[in-house]
C-alpha cells in the first residue's frame, strides 16, 4: 500500500517533503489529504507536518513563496510549483478551556505527540516517501473496516473540542462510514460542548453533512447521538425524509428544504437566522418551499403562472416533491417548455411598462402595479397577446370598467 502511495503522491507534494528532509528535518503528509489517497480519491488539498519550527520551515523555504498563515499555531503555507500546501510543525495542544480551541500551542520534535492529538484514527496517519506509511492508532484498519473511531479516548477527544462531534457525522456521511459505538457514546456524552460551537461552524457543518453521498448515515448518527437540538434548534426533523436526500441534487439548500418541507416559513427563517446562515441562503429555501406547497400546473397557463412566481425556484419545488413520492413528470414538462420557450412573460417583458400606464392613461401611480399585474395574466392566457398596442386596449377596457384606476 505504500509504494501505491508513492505512485499517487504529486512531485510538487514530494518536493516539498524532500526540501525539508534535505534541510536535516521530517516532512510528511498526513489528514484528510492522505486518508483519500488511502481511500483511492483524489485529495483537494495537501497538508504536511514538520518537526521544524515555523521560523525554521520560513528559513528552509525562502526561495519559495511562503504565506505565513497562522505562525501562532505552527502553520506556514508553501507554494510549490504554484500549489498552496500547509506545513505545520508537529505540536502539542495546551487545555481546551472553550470547547473548541487550546488555549496554548507547544511545538515539540516528536511526530507522535502531533498525531496523538487528532480527532479520528483514519486522519492520524502521516507518510513519507523515506518511511512509508506510519500508523499508530490502525487508521488503516479502521479505513478497511469503514469506521469513524476517535483517536484514545472518544469523550477527552470531544470535550477537547465539540466540533469534532459534527465532524464525525459528517466524515460519515462523506465517507460512507459507519460511527464506530465508543466514539458515538463519547459524543453523546459531550454533546451538550455544542452549545458552544458558533453558529456559522454548525451551519457549515451541516451543509457538507447534507450534500454528502451518504446523507443519511451521517443524519442517523446525529440523532442517535442525540444531538438535533445543537443543530436544527427546535425544528422536528422528518426521519422518514432522510433516505430521499440523495435522490436530489446535492445542493443544501434544495436538501434541507427537503426536511423542512411543511414547517411554517417563519419557522424556517428562525431556523436560518440561528444557524446565521446568508439572506441569499435564507430566501431560496424559503422559495424552494414555497414553490413545492402551490398546486402543481395542469395546463400551460398555469404553467406560466407558477414558472414566473417561482422563476429560480420552481424547479427545486418539482424534484421536491418528486423526492417525496409524487409524480410531476407532466407538471415539470409543462415548467420546462413555457420556461424554454419564452412565453412564461415576466412583468419586465411586457410590451408596456407603468411609466407608459401613467403617461398614456393616466393610471395612478398607487394602482400600477395591479394593472400591469392583470396585463400580465392576460399574456400568460395567450403570449400573443404581449403586444403594446393590444395591451394598451386591455387597459383602456378594464380602466372603462373599473373608474379607480384613474382620478375622478
Amino acid at each position: 500500500m505504500e509504494t501505491d502511495i508513492a505512485a499517487r503522491v504529486p512531485q510538487f507534494v514530494k518536493t516539498v517533503i524532500d526540501v525539508l528532509e534535505r534541510a536535516g528535518h521530517r516532512g510528511y503528509l498526513v489528514g484528510g489529504s492522505l486518508r483519500d489517497l488511502l481511500l483511492g480519491k483524489a485529495p483537494h488539498d495537501f497538508d504536511l507536518t514538520t518537526d521544524a519550527t515555523p521560523g525554521e520551515v520560513l528559513e528552509i523555504f525562502r526561495d519559495f513563496r511562503v504565506i505565513p498563515t497562522g505562525l501562532r499555531h505552527g502553520t506556514v503555507t508553501v507554494l510549490s510549483d504554484g500549489n498552496p500546501i500547509e506545513i505545520t510543525t508537529h505540536r502539542v495542544d495546551g487545555d481546551y478551556l472553550d470547547s473548541r480551541r487550546p488555549e496554548s500551542v507547544s511545538f515539540t520534535r516528536r511526530l507522535s505527540d502531533d498525531l496523538s492529538r487528532r480527532d479520528f484514527t483514519v486522519n492520524a496517519m502521516a507518510w513519507s516517501e523515506s518511511e512509508g506509511l506510519i500508523d499508530l492508532f490502525s487508521g488503516r484498519e479502521d479505513l478497511k473496516k469503514g469506521i469513524i473511531r476517535a483517536v484514545g479516548n472518544p469523550a477527552a477527544r470531544f470535550t477537547e473540542d465539540a466540533l469534532r462531534i459534527l465532524r464525525a457525522f459528517r466524515f460519515s456521511a462523506q465517507l460512507d462510514f459507519a460511527i464506530e459505538e465508543k466514539t458515538l457514546a463519547g459524543a453523546k456524552a459531550t454533546r451538550e460542548g455544542l452549545a458552544r460551537i458558533s453558529a456559522e461552524r454548525v451551519f457549515a457543518e451541516l451543509c457538507r453533512l447534507l450534500t454528502a453521498a451518504a446523507a443519511q448515515k451521517g443524519l442517523n448518527a446525529l440523532v442517535a447521538a442525540d444531538c438535533v437540538r445543537y443543530v436544527f434548534f427546535d425544528t422536528v426533523l422528518r426521519e422518514n425524509r432522510f433516505h430521499t436526500l440523495t435522490t436530489l441534487p446535492a445542493e443544501p439548500e434544495l436538501r434541507l428544504a427537503l426536511l423542512l418541507l411543511g414547517d411554517e416559513p417563519s419557522a424556517v427563517r428562525q431556523l436560518c437566522r440561528r444557524l446565521k446562515a446568508s439572506n441569499a441562503f435564507t430566501e431560496k429555501v424559503c422559495d424552494l418551499l414555497l414553490a413545492a406547497a402551490e398546486p402543481l400546473p395542469t395546463n400551460l397557463y398555469e404553467a406560466r403562472r407558477h414558472v414566473c412566481r417561482y422563476w429560480q425556484a420552481f424547479a427545486g419545488g418539482m424534484l421536491l416533491r418528486q423526492a417525496l413520492g409524487e409524480d410531476v413528470t407532466k407538471a415539470a414538462e409543462l415548467c420546462q417548455a413555457v420556461a424554454k420557450n419564452g412565453t412564461a412573460i415576466e412583468l419586465r417583458r411586457l410590451a408596456v411598462n407603468g411609466k407608459e400606464l401613467q403617461e398614456r392613461l393616466g393610471v395612478l401611480p398607487v394602482r400600477t402595479g395591479e394593472m400591469l399585474a392583470r396585463l400580465q395574466d392576460f399574456c400568460w392566457q395567450d403570449p400573443a397577446r404581449n403586444k403594446k398596442n393590444k395591451l394598451i386596449e386591455l387597459a383602456t377596457e378594464i380602466i372603462g370598467r373599473e373608474k379607480d384606476f384613474i382620478n375622478g
